[in-house]
């Protein structure tokens, strides 16, 4: 093995140690509440964290403080799309929810946006808050406005053009109440392959554990943790570079259940790796069986 990827290697695990060491909950709760499967049998484990998921989330009520969704989106054909996700949402009194749309759009002039348009498509939400950027602000920097925008504790990331099931916001504060986690997200997670019409799992059995890999789109941030902590001026890798920094300054990332999100995976995706690459390791989920159960 090379002397650098030696090196890197044992940052990584240093990272991983100290996060570890310095988190301030723990998931054994939740997995006892889920029967305590073992995650070493893959059939067994995708049972029953499906069977006994309106047990776990019996057990563990939704952590308490304001919440905002954040979506920035360059794609104006998608906020019809974004304000449905943010609706469908459950458990999240609407007083409790702020809602800021960056209208990160590529227009030459900005001032050419509906602005109007966009709050009345956002009118359902009392505590809807507008931002329309400079042509060519990066993505960090737009999630970073954003964050700015709202005072709320807790602000979930939500990408246009996925899926979010009703209980996703929910089930994610549930997952902050006893992880005492930096951010929580998924690893594991369902994604549609639109132009194949098929539906895998991504990285089955890295759920209700703490890691370092989160999907960007499923990111919901502790500001009690992570404090001013700020996305790279990046506009793809912004949410590695985020947890990076996280797990540098010894900040814990969970990852949650499975449930409740669906990545779309198409020709106008941002990232856009092999499909041989992105296929390693899925499951298929289009069965239809119970464990599949997407908006559960």
């Amino acid at each position: 093995m090379k002397l650098d990827a030696v090196v890197k290697r044992a940052w990584r695990g240093i990272a991983d140690a100290k996060r570890i060491a310095t988190r301030s909950g723990s998931a054994r709760s939740a997995l006892a509440s889920l029967g305590t499967p073992s995650r070493g049998e893959a059939a067994a484990w995708l049972h029953a964290t499906s069977k006994h998921h309106d047990d776990y989330r019996a057990a563990h009520p939704v952590a308490a403080g304001r919440v905002a969704v954040v979506c920035v989106s360059s794609r104006p054909h998608l906020v019809d799309a974004v304000v449905a996700n943010v609706a469908a949402q459950t458990e999240v009194q609407p007083t409790d929810l702020d809602v800021v749309y960056v209208a990160n759009y590529d227009v030459a002039d900005p001032n050419d946006i509906d602005e109007v348009g966009l709050h009345g498509r956002f009118g359902q939400f009392a505590n809807f808050r507008l931002i329309v950027p400079a042509a060519g602000t990066s993505l960090g920097h737009a999630l970073n406005s954003a964050m700015a925008a709202t005072d709320a504790r807790f602000v979930a990331k939500f990408d246009d053009d996925d899926l979010y099931g009703p209980h996703h916001l929910a089930d994610s504060l549930r997952a902050h109440g006893y992880a005492g986690a930096g951010v929580v997200g998924k690893h594991t997670y369902y994604a549609h392959l639109a132009e194949r019409d098929e539906t895998v799992l991504r990285f089955p059995g890295h759920e209700f554990s703490y890691s370092s890999t989160l999907a960007g789109g499923t990111l919901v941030i502790d500001r009690d943790r992570v404090g001013d902590q700020q996305f790279d001026d990046l506009s793809l890798g912004e949410d590695r570079a985020f947890l990076a920094t996280c797990h540098r300054r010894g900040i814990s990332t969970f990852s949650a259940d499975r449930f409740n999100f669906t990545q779309i995976r198409s020709t106008h995706n941002t990232w856009q790796p092999g499909h041989d690459a992105f296929m390693v390791g899925t499951q298929p989920a289009d069965a239809g069986g119970p464990e599949h159960r997407i908006d559960r």
